[in-house]
């Protein structure tokens, strides 16, 4: 098996401080402040028992190339309360404001784990990782713009966009119910015996089976993190046991989740389609990412094209009060209203005036009871 850019000694101990205090973590969060740390140099500090990772906010300031005070005058919690100016938000996760005896053990710590010191300081202000991640994501400026790429809205109190969050298993029954209205071909579920392990199988959440190219989907409920690509790839190895299941044909792997992708998937999916011909010799692959709502919408689209008009306003209702807002976006709801506005303006969905040619239907009458 060939590894592909292992993750750095310093990622692995950030990730393990983290996940120590964290075990749930969501794995954006993770990726992008292992990312940030190395690019831009940042020091960090862990607790005696190697757990969390405490950040010094003033030189994440530096790092965001603004005035070293900007997070104590704008977004510590102490100042925070006097600014009345611009559209500050709260940041998640904790800050503290160490002086004293606090802040000396602080300082120990600090050199033993960096191998520099913090200098003759009076007061310090350090923040967990959560609350130094969400910081770096923050602001307007210029020089915030490399932060305010990096998927912010997985931090826990931005996590608002009209997607809602749902376990796999929920989002995998929305799409297959969408599915069975379309004319669109997915089976899920679909079983295959591990050759790798004897005895064992392995599920491909769902498949599509087009004439020239086998696409396979794996579906995640949060944000598709570099090691749900590496497990899935290496460790399950789901595209060789694809070429075995479907030899001769081309496979497209297909990761998706309604949370997005962080980065450093992103980069490891490039490296391995750029290596494709090297780790799977014979097989012509390809590994992409693409946004559930980017599914389902494919599966409305064809659902309605394929619809008379009448039942687009019942489709609408339906996908407002099912629970499918785990999978679509408003978005979506918004063009499929637009249409049925439209169909309103032009007369497709006014009743028309009944003349004799006009069946009309027989009203029931419940029967009475003798």
């Amino acid at each position: 098996m060939t590894t592909i850019n292992p993750p750095s000694n310093s990622a692995i101990k950030l990730t393990s401080a983290i996940k120590a205090i964290a075990p749930e973590v969501d794995s954006t969060i993770l990726d992008e402040l292992c990312r940030l740390t190395r690019v831009h140099n940042l020091k960090w500090v862990s607790d005696k028992d190697g757990k969390n990772a405490y950040y010094v906010m003033s030189q994440l300031s530096l790092a965001k190339g603004l005035d070293k005070e900007d997070y104590i005058n704008y977004w510590s919690p102490i100042q925070r309360p006097l600014v009345n100016q611009g559209s500050l938000e709260s940041l998640p996760g904790k800050a503290f404001k160490l002086e004293k005896e606090k802040l000396a053990n602080f300082k120990i710590l600090y050199k033993e784990q960096n191998g520099v010191s913090l200098g003759g300081i009076n007061s310090l202000w350090v923040g967990d990782f959560l609350h130094a991640y969400s910081y770096l994501v923050q602001g307007r400026s210029e020089a915030a713009k490399d932060f305010q790429s990096l998927g912010a809205k997985s931090i826990e109190v931005a996590s608002s966009n009209d997607i809602t969050h749902a376990i796999e298993s929920d989002l995998q029954l929305k799409i297959m119910e969408l599915a069975g209205y379309s004319n669109i071909n997915l089976k899920f579920e679909v079983a295959v015996v591990d050759s790798f392990n004897t005895g064992s199988h392995r599920r491909w959440d769902f498949v599509e089976r087009l004439p020239k190219v086998t696409k396979l989907y794996e579906l995640k409920s949060r944000t598709l993190s570099e090691d749900n690509v590496r497990s899935t790839l290496f460790t399950k190895k789901y595209i060789e046991l694809a070429s075995e299941r479907f030899p001769g044909k081309a496979i497209e792997f297909i990761f998706t989740s309604p949370k997005g992708i962080s980065w450093e998937a992103k980069n490891l999916i490039q490296e391995v389609n750029e290596k494709a011909s090297t780790l799977y010799p014979g097989v012509k692959v390809k590994v992409s990412f693409i946004d559930t709502q980017e599914i389902t919408e494919r599966l409305i689209s064809n659902i309605l094209n394929d619809s008379p008009i009448e039942s687009h306003f019942w489709f609408k209702r339906k996908l407002e009060t099912e629970g499918f807002n785990c999978v679509v976006s408003s978005r979506t709801v918004e063009k499929l209203n637009s249409t049925i506005v439209d169909a309103y303006q032009t007369g497709r969905l006014i009743r028309k005036p009944k003349t004799d040619n006009v069946i009309q239907f027989p009203i029931l009458k419940s029967a009475k009871v003798a």
